[in-house]
């Protein structure tokens, strides 16, 4: 064979090979991106698409038809923006990123604004976003420290996701465990960037939802001494200037932004003061209230207290978004409860806080260690 001939013939090998990776990928689509075929017991279910957050919710932004942007961690990421969009009239996007510092919520906005004539910014602003030792990390590390591609506001494709040895091995195992019924039905994002909690909704309706189990995990996994989430908690003046600069940019583009911080389950509120982060917890909104009003939903109040709203001690189940907005929008039509959501201004802060100080129970904080 001549040189010509072999190099034509490992050129065109190679083209099969990667066609082929690529081709498989994409149909089975193994973190549901693209969701364009579907087969019972070969790719129904799929492997969770949260950990690529980044990749996921940058591609749909990119389309330029969102007008209205949620905005936060995980915690606002179980909320619906349908119900957002029936207030505004408009097409709102869910940007939750999970985990996430003021850091990547400030970079992601503006990655967000820079596609879409932003009129309305919901932001549920967390606790934890403040907090110096939560840094950057998972796939927006790689978009924005690594490629420059977030800050540069470059388009995020899905091509080297799927010509990818890596997503070809994810492929396999995912139809070799959908063949032998052992893929777990995982959360996963929706179109509108809702997280999806399919997996505990499955268990629910199967009775196999272990719902104190799971509080009790999740309070534990914030809380655990020496590795909660919580750990070694330092309030950063850096990230509150992040999200300082959202404010700034959301006033000086005529953006309505309603500001509040989303609830916790009951039990999660007094664990931080058993763990010992209750005085962090307070000085993070005397800091907050300088910036903007808002309105807190943390504390005992009639939903809080309630452990049939929750997945676990910090995510509301997506029915309680429609009484989160209510009280957010001011809609005097929906039942909300009295005592569910305080607003709070540079008036009430000090009795707000003293009001919260009071209502806290005693947590029996071995439960942690």
């Amino acid at each position: 064979m001549s040189s010509k001939k072999f190099i034509a013939f490992v050129g065109l090998f190679a083209f099969l090979i990667v066609g082929f990776v690529g081709g498989v990928n994409y149909v089975v689509d193994p973190y549901g991106f693209n969701n364009l075929i579907k087969i019972e017991r070969l790719n129904s279910k799929k492997i969770s698409n949260t950990s690529l957050t980044t990749r996921f919710k940058a591609n749909l932004l990119e389309s330029g038809k969102f007008d209205t942007i949620m905005l936060g961690t995980s915690r606002i990421g179980v909320m619906n923006p349908e119900i957002v969009n029936n207030y505004l009239k408009s097409n709102t996007f869910n940007l939750e990123y999970p985990g996430s510092n003021t850091i990547i919520q400030n970079k992601f906005f503006k990655y967000a604004k820079n596609f879409n004539d932003i009129k309305y910014l919901v932001y549920g602003i967390d606790f934890m976003a403040f907090n110096k030792n939560r840094i950057i990390k998972n796939d927006f590390q790689e978009f924005y420290d690594l490629e420059n591609k977030i800050t540069n506001f470059e388009n995020i494709t899905n091509y080297d996701l799927y010509f990818n040895a890596e997503t070809l091995v994810k492929s396999a195992i995912v139809i070799g465990k959908n063949i032998l019924n052992r893929q777990d039905t995982e959360a996963n994002y929706l179109a509108n960037g809702m997280r999806d909690y399919i997996n505990f909704i499955e268990q629910e309706k199967t009775g196999t939802l272990k719902l104190e189990k799971q509080i009790k995990k999740s309070i534990e996994s914030y809380f655990k001494p020496h590795t909660g989430i919580y750990k070694n908690y330092q309030f950063s003046y850096e990230y509150l200037n992040y999200f300082k600069n959202i404010i700034k940019l959301c006033k000086t583009n005529d953006i309505k932004l309603f500001v509040f911080i989303p609830p916790m389950y009951s039990e999660h509120f007094d664990a931080i003061y058993s763990a010992g982060y209750f005085d962090e917890f307070e000085f993070f909104k005397k800091e907050l209230i300088k910036i903007t009003d808002f309105i807190d939903f943390t504390g005992h109040n009639s939903i809080s207290t309630n452990k049939n709203n929750y997945w676990d001690s910090s995510h509301l189940r997506v029915e309680m978004t429609g009484v989160v907005m209510a009280k957010i929008f001011n809609d005097q039509t929906v039942d909300v409860p009295k005592d569910f959501g305080v607003l709070v201004t540079k008036e009430n802060i000090d009795t707000h806080l003293e009001n919260l100080k009071n209502q806290i129970k005693a947590y029996d904080a071995s439960k942690l260690e």
